[in-house]
């Protein structure tokens, strides 16, 4: 891991940092007048998805969060696990990805946790709504549903209404196909519920498989399918997303979701990441490989 702030990406010449980061960033970054310490950490309980009819490898999710406090701020950590040393790291690039792509996403954050871990933070989002809840998708499929692009649609459109939320949906199948993401869940796209009805909400738990992959593997040619199943496949990759929204009408979203596309952008975020050169090449194949499946 190369001594850089992670904020201003600077060199860290000296020892007085705060969380790996320049004391001066720090405070501007979770937007803090004096330094503070994360508090109250807890471990976050995951559900129970027993049910036999939910499909096993769609709710997938098997990394440990924790709740914590910065300030009058509530925030969620991923501390780096011995399995997956680099995974903060790729989900940090990861957001800053699809940050670029415009996507709408939580406030994110990287820091060195207990002065030696790399920790991946997230701002919970929730604490800016006040008497809302966020209810998982999973809740809203009944038994034999297919967890599909199709049935999850129909969902949000009883739910939300809204074209632009599922435009929204859409893009992200694809910026998931881009970087490689075979663990959208049940429990990692949800809905605000409050007193007007239901809203999208941000889209969270964000990273590549490739931030998993052991360093010995990472030169093999990945193809990571996506966890949201097709009509037809449930193995997706980015061209049967591609055909899957062109048959239901949303050329559209498509060619905008192209046209947002800056490799240019994408490439340098990869190059100045956090995460080795090994993985670095392996998600540059990758995207390079998804962008031009793209081609419409």
């Amino acid at each position: 891991m190369k001594k850089k702030c992670f904020k201003c990406n600077r060199p860290i010449k000296s020892n007085k940092t705060w969380y790996g980061l320049h004391n001066e960033c720090f405070k501007k970054w979770f937007n803090l007048s004096s330094l503070e310490k994360f508090e109250n950490i807890i471990a976050r309980k995951r559900s129970d998805f027993s049910n036999e009819f939910i499909n096993s490898s769609f709710f997938h999710g098997k990394f440990r969060k924790y709740s914590s406090m910065l300030g009058k701020s509530k925030y969620i950590l991923k501390v780096e696990e011995k399995d997956y040393p680099e995974l903060p790291a790729t989900e940090y690039l990861c957001n800053q990805i699809f940050k670029s792509l415009k996507i709408n996403i939580p406030p994110f954050y990287m820091i060195i946790f207990e002065k030696k871990h790399t920790c991946f933070v997230t701002k919970n989002f929730m604490e800016n709504f006040s008497g809302a809840n966020l209810i998982h998708i999973y809740h809203f499929f009944e038994k034999n549903m297919d967890y599909d692009c199709s049935n999850i649609l129909k969902i949000i459109e009883k739910k939300i209404g809204r074209i632009s939320a599922k435009e929204e949906f859409i893009y992200l199948t694809l910026a998931d196909s881009l970087i490689g993401n075979n663990d959208r869940h049940g429990r990692n796209l949800g809905f605000i519920q409050n007193s007007k009805g239901f809203y999208l909400a941000p889209f969270y738990d964000n990273p590549s498989y490739l931030g998993t992959e052991i360093p010995s593997l990472l030169k093999a040619d990945h193809n990571p399918a996506g966890a949201i199943w097709t009509k037809s496949i449930s193995k997706p990759s980015m061209k049967d997303y591609i055909y899957e929204w062109k048959k239901l009408g949303y050329n559209h979203v498509i060619e905008r979701f192209y046209k947002n596309i800056s490799l240019k952008t994408i490439y340098s975020l990869i190059e100045n990441s956090y995460i080795s050169q090994k993985r670095k090449k392996a998600i540059t194949r990758l995207i390079s490989k998804r962008s031009e499946e793209l081609c419409i």
